[in-house]
């Protein structure tokens, strides 16, 4: 993927704390993810808006990390999420981008 890829939710995808958990699941799905605090901030600023590389950028401000170990975080993150379908990228144009194993 590329940094400048901006990933957007797709419908019908939930995030909600179960017993002090955070999980993102689709209710008709049988999958289901465990997100750690920094995997939820990722989730939720999946907006089709901000780029792979503004994700990064903020997520490390807000856990005052390296943004080199971040992005790599990042990344590693969204694919998990394009790998369940819960997130697709998008393009500088809006366009939806093919990723090598997202189905």
């Amino acid at each position: 993927m590329a940094l400048s890829h901006k990933p957007r939710q797709k419908p019908d995808f939930r995030l909600e704390e179960i017993d002090g958990e955070l999980l993102l699941y689709h209710p008709a799905n049988t999958t289901i993810m465990y997100c750690n605090p920094s995997a939820s901030v990722i989730w939720q600023l999946c907006d089709g808006e901000r780029t792979v590389e503004e994700i990064a950028i903020v997520l490390a401000a807000a856990f005052e990390q390296n943004l080199e170990t971040i992005t790599t975080d990042v990344e590693s993150t969204l694919d998990l999420f394009c790998k369940h379908k819960a997130i697709e990228m998008l393009d500088e144009q809006g366009q939806v981008v093919r990723l090598p194993g997202s189905g």
